[in-house]
């Protein structure tokens, strides 16, 4: 041990109390004397650290086994092995000891190979407990650093979910004919999903919506790596360029991100598409994203387009554009997977059949309400406001009359 172990001697008769000294001082223990048990109290209570108490049993004022139950009413913090000192040795006195919560005895007339050993197992128990505290210690410092190292990565995320909320387009905004709304409900700070609609220009409007698979920080620098990318000039034909804009765009990072000398690849669903000046049509492309939902003014919803393989899983992947004519009052959603994947507690999915009812039955809702009524719906849905996936929604309508 680092510090010779305290022993606390506690008897009225000055003859044992030296007779223990000496016998114990042989064993490199360091030894205090107390009288009586009042005295001992008084020892305890100082703020000395003392290791081991031997004290007889019969004093006056207190007892040796009041004396134990008083010091384990104390709430030392450390523990105290108490040894009584007795000529007793009825069945009934040991049970009555033991209660008062003392360690060990020692029987009158002291054997002094007896009372080696008791201090040798005092002595193996203490090294244990003095380990013990200094793997808690160093427990307990290794948990304040990892407390501290996750303050700081919290403030770093709420920082980056900040910064990665401002990359996001305003939440209702009007483009020529077409009226936009969008928002999102991050599963955590961060979000895997990235959206955007653009003004090109010739008067139309480009939009994208993306979804990188699993959560948090990697899948949220993919995600703001790929707003930057999908810039106006990512929309803008050049002259050697050829081919529908989105299904070349798509094709593009497909080939940039399907590394095979790259490990497993990060890979997302995504979709984006152009819609024209006058508003009277869109071409878009899929890859591995939920088709968008269409709302035509007096006809049934549909869903439009056929999926497609998701972005960074084949090299090869062949990806098409499709076309559908738009009309005034026309009603276009786009939504991530967590919208239709948001699940009760017994496992049970939103679905895409449940989002087309309710967007069915809100079709004649202003567009900008339409945050409130779908986040409403899945809180309602899942019975919390905490969502397992990332949600996202983009949603435009051709506005008549502009």
């Amino acid at each position: 041990m680092d510090n010779p172990i305290h022993v606390l001697v506690v008897d009225d008769d000055a003859l044992m109390r030296k007779l223990l000294t000496a016998l114990i001082g042989q064993h490199d223990f360091r030894v205090s004397l107390a009288h009586d048990g009042l005295s001992a109290l008084e020892a305890l209570r100082s703020g000395e650290e003392i290791d081991l108490v031997i004290s007889d049993w019969e004093m006056p004022g207190i007892t040796g086994v009041e004396l134990c139950r008083e010091l384990r009413a104390m709430n030392l913090p450390h523990y105290v092995h108490f040894i009584l000192l007795t000529a007793r040795q009825g069945a009934a006195d040991f049970s009555a000891a033991m209660a008062a919560g003392a360690d060990d005895f020692l029987l009158k007339p002291i054997s002094p190979p007896i009372l080696k050993a008791r201090l040798e197992v005092v002595k193996r128990l203490l090294e244990l407990q003095q380990r013990l505290r200094r793997k808690n210690r160093l427990l307990a410092e290794a948990n304040e650093q990892i407390k501290t190292a996750y303050a700081r990565l919290q403030e770093d995320m709420e920082a980056a979910a900040v910064a990665q909320r401002c990359l996001l387009p305003e939440p209702i905004k009007d483009m020529g004919p077409l009226r936009f709304a969008s928002f999102m409900l991050p599963s955590t700070f961060v979000s895997g999903d990235m959206y955007n609609y653009l003004e090109l220009p010739d008067g139309s409007v480009a939009f994208y919506m993306v979804d990188v698979a699993g959560h948090g920080a990697r899948a949220a620098l993919l995600s703001v790596t790929l707003n930057h990318l999908l810039d106006v000039a990512a929309f803008v034909p050049h002259a050697e360029r050829s081919g529908p804009a989105p299904e070349r765009i798509i094709s593009e990072l497909n080939r940039r991100f399907a590394r095979v000398d790259a490990g497993m690849p990060d890979y997302f669903t995504m979709i984006c598409g152009i819609i024209s000046p006058g508003g009277d049509s869109m071409t878009f492309c899929q890859a591995g994203h939920p088709s968008p939902i269409i709302i035509d003014p007096g006809k049934p919803i549909r869903a439009a387009g056929d999926g497609g393989f998701p972005v960074g899983l084949m090299a090869d992947g062949d990806y098409l554009s499709v076309t559908v004519p738009l009309a005034p009052g026309t009603r276009v959603v786009l939504y991530s997977d967590g919208m239709t994947e948001c699940a009760r507690p017994d496992g049970e999915q939103f679905g895409e059949e449940r989002l087309h009812i309710l967007l069915d039955s809100s079709r004649d809702a202003p567009l900008a309400d339409l945050d409130a009524i779908l986040c409403g719906a899945l809180t309602k849905w899942q019975g919390s406001e905490r969502f397992e996936d990332d949600v996202s929604i983009l949603a435009f309508e051709v506005v008549s009359g502009r």
